[in-house]
């Protein structure tokens, strides 16, 4: 039997291929605020039982939002078990990220963009080709932040979508798959987002303290971003429309 964790993990992720309506950077707060009534009724529930302080976190949600650079369709495409392949080839220095570069097809490039998988996978491999060791290791380690600490990079998130995971689980359900160890952020060393953003927005809905989970990847987000598009395509993973 699944767990409300594993439940609510499978919904939110579910969601992550397809697009909402409502941009929270577009959003205003009393539309939010009249859509969230809604689809709370919809399922039983209040809003302002479920989270007394909507305005106030809404708000700073949307502020946190507007900081954001990139949009939905050049965010990279990585689900958990790329992840986790992901991390260990960062941590065996096996991607090959910086020069000297390995002598294959592969562009000298440490991120190159738009590799078929057969290219892909010598890149991916290159770092242990390129005759000097340990110059392509990126340090990945697990740390906890609130959530309200991550910082979006992605503009187009959707309130409805994260809304009517909080208005399905509620706000302890939400809490409670935020906190578990199942559900985790990948973000840059200097705490920008780059998986996980519409489970970001319904954490911060609900309270902007609750503790996370991060994968913290041990670069600056202007190369991680790259880094990780490149990665998508190298695996095979189709981008967003």
């Amino acid at each position: 039997m699944r767990t409300l964790v594993e439940d609510t993990r499978r919904i939110m992720e579910a969601g992550g291929a397809k697009a909402g309506t409502m941009e929270i950077t577009k959003t205003k707060v009393n539309l939010a605020r009249q859509y969230g009534e809604k689809i709370m009724k919809d399922n039983g529930r209040e809003l302002d039982k479920e989270i007394p302080f909507f305005d106030k976190n809404y708000n700073f949600a949307q502020k946190q939002a507007k900081q954001g650079f990139t949009k939905r369709k050049d965010m990279p495409v990585i689900d958990n078990k790329d992840i986790k392949l992901l991390q260990g080839r960062l941590k065996k220095g096996m991607i090959d990220i910086a020069a000297p570069f390995a002598d294959n097809e592969v562009p000298n490039d440490p991120f190159p963009q738009g590799l078929d998988t057969s290219l892909g996978k010598k890149w991916l491999e290159g770092g242990l080709r390129d005759g000097v060791k340990d110059d392509d290791i990126v340090n990945v380690r697990i740390t906890k932040l609130p959530v309200g600490n991550l910082l979006p990079i992605q503009r187009q998130i959707y309130f409805d979508k994260s809304i009517r995971n909080v208005a399905q689980f509620g706000a302890e359900g939400t809490i409670g798959f935020s906190k578990s160890k199942s559900n985790f952020y990948v973000i840059s060393k200097d705490n920008r987002i780059i998986d996980g953003h519409h489970r970001y927005l319904s954490a911060v809905l609900v309270d902007p303290k609750i503790n996370v989970t991060c994968l913290e990847i041990d670069l600056p987000i202007n190369e991680l971003l790259p880094m990780t598009l490149a990665y998508t395509d190298a695996i095979g993973n189709m981008r967003n429309n």
